[in-house]
């Protein structure tokens, strides 16, 4: 069975208008293209790979807008122009089926039952699924990630990590946690690397032979993290 892996970026309520996320999503998108041939091209998620061929986006403020409103109620908005529930907009870049890669955004929102994310889907096959997977790679996405959302939490996880730890998306194969007021003094063992002061927060990651960010044969080196970070 091939796992599947996704890099994921989550933070609270943070009550925003829709051109206030316009911006960040679109220096997301750049610097992602910039980062690897795999984020070259976007693609609005159609019925069929032909109607989404048909819809290549355009890196610019007016269209993103655009594809935001598309799934935006005028009930949706307050008053004073604010989304509740917030922004959504997803994408896709276009390779065969399992060589493609899928971006979302659901963003802006002031609910505390809708957690704002940003989620970057690795693909299941390809030599673009082996190189998103190198350490440094996922290390230079997830610095894209805080700089231009300042997330509470950046995990790389995978569904065969969730189900052996038993958790969702509160830790990774990699994890970067926002610093607290109170700052927690974690514990890591000799194959788990802990950076502090990493763009202010914690990153954690394993050190694998092959440069991979996992390691199955490790997934037990994770179970004193999950007890500190939860």
């Amino acid at each position: 069975m091939i796992d599947s892996f996704y890099i994921g970026a989550y933070w609270e309520t943070k009550k925003e208008l829709l051109e206030d996320v316009i911006e960040p999503t679109l220096q997301t998108l750049e610097q992602l293209s910039e980062l690897d041939e795999q984020f070259y091209n976007f693609y609005e998620l159609g019925t069929s790979r032909k109607q989404a061929f048909e819809n290549r986006i355009p890196l610019e403020f007016g269209y993103i807008k655009e594809l935001y409103q598309k799934r935006l109620k005028k009930a949706d908005l307050d008053q004073n122009g604010y989304s509740k529930i917030g922004y959504g907009l997803s994408l896709w870049t276009g390779q065969n089926e399992d060589e493609s890669s899928q971006i979302s955004f659901n963003v802006g929102s002031s609910s505390n039952k809708i957690r704002n994310r940003c989620l970057i889907k690795i693909p299941t096959e390809g030599v673009a699924r082996e190189r998103l997977l190198q350490l440094n790679k996922v290390k230079e996405i997830i610095k894209l990630l805080i700089l231009k959302w300042n997330p509470d939490l950046v995990v790389l996880t995978s569904k065969e990590l969730s189900t052996a730890l038993d958790i969702t998306n509160d830790l990774g194969w990699v994890t970067y946690v926002k610093a607290k007021q109170r700052k927690t003094k974690y514990k890591s063992s000799s194959r788990m690397v802990h950076e502090s002061n990493y763009h202010g927060g914690d990153l954690f990651y394993l050190t694998t032979d092959n440069g991979l960010v996992y390691d199955y044969n490790l997934i037990n080196e994770y179970q004193s993290l999950k007890k500190q970070i939860q």
